[in-house]
């Protein structure tokens, strides 16, 4: 009686799955102009980024004295793009970004305060590797920050 009596359940789970299958097939097979049943995205739309620059030189900025630099990009694209990290060459330059998507046409911002090591002076060059929301190659950009050190 249990043999029967899974037999037949496996025998009705068959014929709800053949008549369900069926019922997506019709659907997604239909030619009613939609799209198949699969998600499409549009392959010839990108999401892309302009910086206003890679690098910016400070001139002259006093030893121990916290200069302010942002780099500005725009979202040139058409889908949202996203600043995912970002690392400064050494620990004399703190990082402020927001990790929110940037919306087409909009901006996104990296701030960074350098401040001169105790004692140095002289030319220095710091760099700030970001990693953005984009497709490889364009994901890592280096941002490049110089000047010269003055007591």
């Amino acid at each position: 009686m249990k043999k029967l009596l899974y037999l037949a359940f496996v025998a009705i789970m068959m014929m709800i799955a053949d008549s369900a299958s069926a019922q997506w097939t019709d659907i997604f097979n239909s030619n009613s102009g939609g799209n198949s049943g699969k998600a499409e995205l549009s392959t010839n739309k990108a999401a892309t980024i302009k910086w206003e620059t890679l690098e910016q030189n400070l001139g002259d900025v006093k030893q121990k004295v916290p200069t302010l630099v942002e780099f500005t990009f725009t979202n040139t694209g058409d889908k949202p793009v996203m600043i995912l990290d970002a690392e400064a060459s050494c620990g004399c330059t703190k990082l402020t970004f927001k990790r929110e998507p940037v919306a087409p046409g909009k901006t996104g911002t990296i701030s960074t305060v350098y401040v001169s090591e105790d004692g140095e002076t002289g030319i220095f060059n710091k760099s700030i590797t970001v990693k953005m929301s984009l497709a490889a190659p364009n994901d890592v950009y280096v941002l490049k920050l110089n000047g010269n050190v003055v007591k």
